[in-house]
């Protein structure tokens, strides 16, 4: 039997422990026995939360005036406590795992963020996704336009990349020669160098060097015409002198 100063200070010491609780489950006990209760409180640990079995005189002082009071008028009956100041779906899940097996421990109350829930209501704490659960799906929400948008740019360079593996493909295969358009442009360069030669050449045609040159060919035609005309003088007068001759013998021949 507990003094009252002995309840007072276990008050003191329970209100320390419940600040910062977010979460406190009410559960009855029917006769779990020593063995159990260590491996409930081991399971409860590993979860960052508290199993603990406190008086009931000793519970309502330690919530007195505050926002756990409203459990006090359930402190009827051998009660037990579980606490946490972080995952109470996490707690509720380890309760609920364990009561499957050991029917003796039952869903009473319980305290969640300010709210004192009925049996049913407590035990459904235990559906709820954990906390874990609850930041990964927000993190994929907040992340989803993210990554919506990240799909949209790299769908162009994921399709690029496809085009270029398709013609490396390609050029596997063997396949006949085709014109390129380096080939195209080449012979399209060599036709318009070939018309522009004509063009060039009688652009050179009315230059200064083409005009000089035309020059000495016209005098050197003008001299090779003189020298042609001289020698028709001389053949022509060769010829009257050998028929002058020719007529001075022929005339002396008749006179002897």
């Amino acid at each position: 039997m507990l003094t009252k100063e002995q309840k007072h200070e276990q008050s003191l010491l329970l209100r320390e422990n419940l600040d910062g609780v977010t979460t406190l489950f009410l559960l009855e006990n029917h006769g779990l026995n020593v063995n159990d209760v260590n491996r409930l409180r081991s399971d409860v640990r590993k979860s960052d939360a508290t199993y603990k079995v406190v008086k009931n005189t000793v519970v309502r002082l330690a919530v007195e005036g505050t926002e756990m009071e409203g459990i006090t008028p359930f402190l009827t009956g051998p009660k037990v406590l579980a606490y946490t100041g972080g995952d109470g779906v996490a707690l509720a899940k380890v309760l609920k795992d364990f009561i499957k097996k050991h029917p003796e421990l039952q869903f009473e109350q319980a305290f969640l963020e300010g709210q004192i829930l009925e049996a049913k209501e407590a035990e459904k704490i235990a559906e709820l996704p954990s906390r874990e659960e609850l930041i990964t799906k927000l993190a994929y929400l907040l992340q989803s336009p993210i990554r919506r948008l990240a799909v949209a740019l790299n769908a162009p360079l994921q399709y690029f990349a496809n085009v270029i593996g398709q013609l490396a493909e390609k050029d596997e295969e063997p396949q006949e020669p085709q014109e390129t358009q380096e080939t195209q442009d080449a012979q399209e360069a060599e036709g318009s160098s070939d018309a522009d030669e004509p063009q060039e050449a009688q652009e050179a045609e009315g230059s200064p060097e083409a005009e000089e040159a035309q020059g000495v060919q016209d005098v050197e035609g003008a001299s090779e015409a003189g020298e042609e005309a001289k020698d028709d003088r001389e053949a022509e007068e060769s010829q009257e002198a050998q028929e002058a001759q020719v007529s001075q013998e022929n005339q002396e021949t008749k006179e002897s």
